[in-house]
């Protein structure tokens, strides 16, 4: 892609100018700082970022992961997580607003769990409704003491996605 090109495109999405000299006559573009218009979370790692739709792997994200979102182009969007713009496909990433767009949500992973499988319980203490395993992500809805009140949004055991239930807070590691 030619550098002008990619100084247009940087334009029309709205990130980062680079110092570059326009078309040879020693104009410099100050560079800007690029202003993020959302967060999203890269649920289903390993995943790869890339120089464009398509294109080639800038780098590989291999743990569940928090991103700033400065565009979009078509179903990828745009983020800096590689210490460089890049384009990451908008399946292996989950917006943190609700779906009305009025609030943040809090995202989980579930952790260190040794033997088994973290209970998923109807009530604080309760009777279990289905198991969890490391790397489920969940969302968190409310807190009763070490109680997390949960949606299962995605993870290795895919048949209780969309289930809500309660989990021992010691077992998950959150971030919004």
């Amino acid at each position: 892609m030619s550098i002008l090109k990619q100084y247009t495109r940087l334009i029309l999405t709205g990130l980062a100018l680079l110092p570059i000299s326009f078309w040879g006559l020693g104009i410099n573009i100050p560079k800007v700082k690029a202003q993020a218009i959302n967060q999203a979370v890269i649920f289903a790692p390993p995943s790869n970022i890339r120089l464009s739709p398509n294109g080639t792997v800038l780098c590989s994200i291999k743990v569940v992961t928090v991103v700033n979102i400065y565009g979009s182009e078509n179903d990828w969007y745009i983020t800096d997580i590689c210490g460089e713009m890049g384009y990451i496909h908008q399946s292996q990433i989950r917006f943190k607003s609700n779906s009305q767009g009025t609030s943040e949500s809090i995202f989980c992973e579930v952790i260190n769990i040794q033997r088994g499988q973290l209970a998923l319980r109807f009530n604080p203490n309760g009777e279990s409704r289905a198991g969890l395993n490391n790397g489920n992500i969940v969302q968190f809805l409310s807190q009763q003491n070490t109680w997390y009140k949960v949606k299962v949004i995605q993870g290795p055991n895919n048949q209780v996605n969309g289930l809500e239930g309660w989990v021992n807070s010691n077992y998950v590691s959150c971030y919004n």
